[in-house]
């Protein structure tokens, strides 16, 4: 919190010359650790800094006197009793430090506050510094009208910018190193703007805040879009996260197209079935310009459920998608959530990911965690991840989003539900070392495995994601903990993703159990994998596959690389995919037909899908 935005960098002093930080907790204040870790680490930061610690309870005049003696370069107070009195405090060491010629402006000294938000907020209000948002303060905890306080001390001299920081336990380190080094604060500091495109977005919050991105649903069942603009904008006003996955209503999702186009008239259905009603481009233009604001969120939409290139188009010119979702089986008449015929669908999903691919988008396959929701097996899940990866490389993506939902069924256990995933990504990433070709890992929870009681949801979402980073995600989509009770509203995606960031810089801390390195983990992933491969092998063979790998020389390539360099998992998937190994000279394992046909026979399949049933 500068007073200057012209400040530059510091320069570490010449050798010998120490720089002092003296702290202190003042007032009946005994909780100085806080202060005096900040004592510690300015000493740490290269910069010549050497600490004097007061320690706890020091009275006003005692401080005073002491920096009087030193002269030091930097103070740091700090009153960790909430905010009863600290303006009577705070009030008593300004204008004592005043008196004796140790105002900032006169002394050159750099002062520093430490305290809870409360606190920080009153002193803030009193010094003219900007006040914080306290989302958590209780009205009957409110001990001061900050804006009364502001309004008193604003013609008061002594006051204003007699801190140059204020800090409370919100503080980013990124604060507290421009304090340091003496750069402006983070109010006035110029940051390069938040990228609108996945990749590069992914880097910039690895770099800055070291997690994955965060995406999240949100999509108000309304008659009217207004409910979801408001809290897209709440969203992007509150950083929560990176991406918004809008969420149309079910209408909007097959006959949007036909809306626009005229031929369908939107007051004829109902509004709201099951997310926002989007009926014409304007409401996907005002939904895109609710996000430039805050952290400005990439956008991304649900791809529907009928003429899907047509609105590809709409997404791609009006929302900039940062990258859809597309389905190889599903969304049609398998699963009753379109009106296309399991043949078609496969027609019409392949040419939406070659339009996809032309305009260089990243591409999510959404199939995997459907068969899951469907309770198929964990071979069956892992196969189709292998699949679809498979898919993506051949109808031309360059950077492919992996999503593995966890906790499908519900009643599996964390170590089960990595070693499906690590066996799934261990079996497509080879893709990424032959071709041009990248993988980007997103992890999520499952909805079906959240309780209805909001306090143990949140426990089980903070849990879910913890298990899920050992995978190390790019991309974390976040469940909101409230979606199996009610429909989650802005706030509730707030305190999800807050929860959810948390956990990751927990995770971050390192040294979690190495859990692959457990016998049970490591022999589920092998088995996974060779049961995966089995059915990738008679998904090619329906396929018209010639190549060296047959059901009876299976063993010999179901191997690790560490086992066998010539004959392995890896190899196996190489030629089970090469065009070459087929008589068409098309790779068979992924055409429309063998996907077909290999639903017919119960090659793929799960409990919950009947495909008999849906001719």
């Amino acid at each position: 919190m500068a007073k200057s935005k012209e400040q530059t960098e510091d320069k570490p002093p010449e050798h010998g010359r120490k720089r002092r930080v003296m702290v202190g907790a003042i007032g009946k204040c005994v909780h100085n650790l806080g202060v005096e870790g900040f004592a510690d680490w300015m000493e740490e930061q290269g910069q010549g800094y050497a600490s004097v610690k007061l320690g706890p309870a020091v009275p006003i005049r005692e401080a005073i006197n002491k920096i009087r003696e030193a002269r030091p370069e930097v103070v740091g107070v700090s009153m960790r009793l909430g905010d009863l009195h600290v303006d009577k405090l705070i009030t008593e060491f300004v204008e004592t430090a005043t008196q004796y010629g140790l105002h900032p402006r006169k002394s050159g000294i750099r002062y520093s506050f430490g305290g809870l938000r409360p606190a920080a907020n009153l002193v803030r209000a009193m010094t003219g510094l900007p006040m914080e948002p306290d989302r958590f303060v209780r009205e009957e905890e409110r001990h001061y009208d900050l804006d009364a306080v502001a309004e008193a001390y604003r013609d008061r001299e002594a006051f204003q910018g007699f801190f140059e920081l204020v800090a409370d336990d919100f503080v980013t380190m990124e604060e507290l190193e421009r304090f340091a080094r003496r750069l402006p604060s983070v109010h006035w500091a110029e940051k390069a703007p938040w990228s609108d495109y996945l990749v590069e977005r992914i880097r910039q919050v690895r770099e800055r805040e070291n997690r994955p991105i965060i995406r999240a649903h949100i999509g108000i069942a309304a008659e009217t879009i207004e409910p979801t603009i408001e809290a897209v904008q709440k969203l992007a006003e509150a950083e929560a996260f990176e991406i918004v996955s809008l969420a149309p209503d079910q209408t909007s999702q097959e006959l949007l197209a036909k809306f626009i186009r005229g031929e369908e008239d939107p007051s004829k259905y109902l509004a709201g079935q099951g997310g926002a009603p989007i009926r014409s481009v304007e409401d996907l233009k005002r939904l895109k310009a609710a996000t430039q604001r805050g952290n400005y969120p990439l956008t991304r939409i649900y791809t529907g459920t009928d003429e899907l290139v047509e609105l590809a188009q709409l997404w791609e010119e009006h929302l900039n998608m940062a990258f859809p979702a597309v389905p190889i089986f599903y969304y049609n008449e398998l699963d009753g959530r379109g009106p296309i015929s399991i043949r078609d669908s496969f027609d019409e999903h392949f040419r939406t990911i070659e339009w996809w691919a032309e305009q260089g988008k990243p591409l999510e396959i959404n199939d995997p965690h459907q068969w899951g929701l469907r309770y198929a097996s964990d071979d069956m899940q892992v196969t189709d991840h292998v699949l679809c990866a498979v898919i993506a490389l051949k109808k031309g993506i360059k950077h492919y989003v992996m999503q593995m939902m966890f906790e499908l069924p519900p009643e599996i256990s964390a170590l089960d539900d990595l070693a499906k995933m690590k066996a799934a990504y261990e079996l497509a990433e080879p893709l990424t070392r032959h071709f041009d070709f990248r993988i980007f890992k997103q992890a999520r929870s499952g909805l079906p495995s959240f309780p209805p009681n909001l306090n143990q949801a949140k426990g089980h979402l903070a849990f879910g994601v913890y298990t899920q980073l050992y995978m190390e995600p790019d991309i974390l989509h976040v469940v909101t903990h409230s979606e199996a009770h009610h429909e989650a509203s802005a706030e509730d995606i707030i305190e999800s993703c807050e929860i959810v960031k948390q956990v990751c810089w927990d995770f971050g801390k390192g040294h979690v159990p190495q859990i692959w390195d457990e016998p049970v983990v490591k022999g589920r992933i092998r088995e996974l994998k060779e049961t995966a491969m089995y059915n990738l092998l008679h998904g090619a063979i329906l396929g018209g596959y010639e190549g060296p790998v047959t059901p009876d020389s299976f063993r010999e390539w179901a191997r690790e690389r560490g086992e066998d360099p010539e004959k392995n998992f890896e190899t196996m998937l190489l030629s089970l995919i090469d065009e070459a190994n087929y008589p068409t000279g098309i790779c068979g394992l992924i055409g429309a037909d063998t996907l077909d046909l290999a639903l017919q026979i119960g090659l793929y399949q799960g409990p919950h899908i009947t495909v008999v049933d849906r001719r």
